[in-house]
């Protein structure tokens, strides 16, 4: 038996499958036990259809055809987006045809749907190219672990905010700098709101907190924070310290619910996650029987993106021709995961603060945190910069819980010494010298 493929979207990841389907053929047919063969590629314009066209491949612009084509075994959607890909990926489940996709919005926002919805119609839905790119997490926590709880998991999960804050850190940039830098270099959209808002990274993390945690964990419901605040005088602090920012998705799973964010945080120079530098990803683990592990490597671009969706198909269709049962994820339609409140974290703290200079104001801001229970470990007040609204105090904290950290910053920045919302990072600190 042949197993047609239909890829839906011809862009960067579509072609670079593609390229890996039309080149590799006999080696991936030889793995999946079967014949494979592309057998219809649908894109918007003839234009991108054409270099397939050319190799004899059936193409449409029109996606329904794709779906009717009785030679199609397995969709492979690439396009992105929603909404549409929703109704693709639906209609495709619905007639029994697996698919694979490398889109993580879609299924953090519609994946208690279609789980279940492939399960019932005896479909694979696979989608380890939606998380990480060439970094196998999904397999891993689907596979590798089933003999492990994971205790906590600590990610760079978008190489676009981790190249700016390397550059930051690296070359002293500011925000504003390094970001110009990543949309010439590529890395970064012109509209980068997703990336360095963190809602991106906060789709990944929301898949692998419902796969940790064994419950659906609604990403529109994490605390979620990225990094357009972040200053170039934070990163010289963080040097200070001896640690670098990053912007981290963290997951922990507790008997009261799911610990699942996403924000920028403090990470001591001796933290493998640390050395994670450029566009690079990396997912930290600590299991219950396996101890401290990470996984690292490219998360994005062409081929890394394209080798883990072409994993994936080679995996379905090998399991397609084999006739075997499917794996079912229909419990993430089930009960949706409690969120763990974030204002019971607890852990140390960095602060930033921007405040007039003048007699007292130190005073004022050691007797709020004071009267709020938090321990200071440091406490700085740089010099005042001529021309700059007031000076820059950085405070570090001993363990806090946080919200009652929240409600002295608030305290704080209500003072009429305050000229400038307070800073916020937390440090990151589990598994240093793993």
């Amino acid at each position: 038996m042949s197993i047609g493929i239909g890829i839906i979207g011809t862009g960067t990841v579509g072609s670079g499958v593609l390229e890996i389907l039309t080149t590799r053929t006999e080696s991936l047919s030889r793995a999946a036990g079967t014949p494979l063969k592309v057998a219809r590629v649908a894109a918007r314009f003839e234009h991108e259809l054409a270099p397939w066209k050319a190799l004899g491949i059936p193409v449409t612009t029109e996606v329904a055809t794709l779906l009717d084509d009785p030679e199609v075994h397995i969709v492979v959607e690439l396009a992105g987006g929603y909404d549409l890909p929703r109704a693709w990926v639906t209609q495709a489940l619905e007639r029994g045809k697996s698919v694979v996709t490398a889109n993580k919005a879609m299924l953090a926002k519609h994946g208690g749907e279609l789980f279940p919805l492939a399960a019932k119609n005896g479909a694979e839905l696979r989608f380890e190219a939606a998380v990480g790119g060439a970094i196998p997490i999904i397999r891993a926590l689907r596979e590798a672990f089933i003999a492990s709880d994971v205790n906590s998991l600590a990610c760079i999960i978008n190489g676009t905010s981790n190249y700016i804050l390397t550059r930051m850190f690296q070359d002293g940039m500011g925000f504003e700098q390094a970001l110009k830098e990543a949309q010439a270099a590529g890395y970064a959209e012109a509209d980068p709101t997703f990336d360095v808002e963190g809602i991106d990274a906060a789709h990944k993390v929301a898949l692998m907190a419902t796969l940790c945690g064994g419950r659906r964990v609604d990403f529109e419901k994490m605390r979620v924070e990225g990094i357009s605040q972040i200053t170039a005088a934070d990163v010289a602090g963080a040097k200070e310290l001896g640690c670098v920012i990053r912007l981290l998705g963290l997951v922990e799973v507790h008997p009261t619910g799911v610990d699942a964010r996403v924000h920028p945080c403090l990470v001591p120079q001796a933290h493998p996650l640390a050395g994670v530098n450029g566009a690079m990803n990396a997912v930290f683990l600590d299991g219950s029987t396996t101890g401290p592990s990470m996984l690292y490597g490219k998360g994005a671009g062409k081929m890394p993106t394209a080798s883990a969706v072409v994993a994936d198909i080679v995996d379905v269709a090998g399991i397609l021709h084999r006739k075997s049962p499917v794996h079912d994820l229909s419990w993430f339609g089930g009960e949706e995961a409690p969120l763990f409140p974030t204002s019971d974290v607890e852990g140390p703290y960095y602060l930033r603060l921007q405040v007039g200079d003048k007699p007292g104001v130190l005073a004022r801001i050691a007797k709020v945190l004071g009267d709020s229970g938090i321990s200071v470990s440091r406490l700085i007040q740089h010099e005042a910069i001529p021309g700059a609204e007031g000076v820059t105090m950085v405070v570090d904290t001993h363990v806090v819980r946080e919200g009652a950290l929240l409600e002295a910053i608030a305290r704080i920045d209500a003072l009429p010494e305050t000229v400038a919302p307070t800073v916020v990072l937390r440090f990151y600190e589990k598994g240093v010298g793993a």
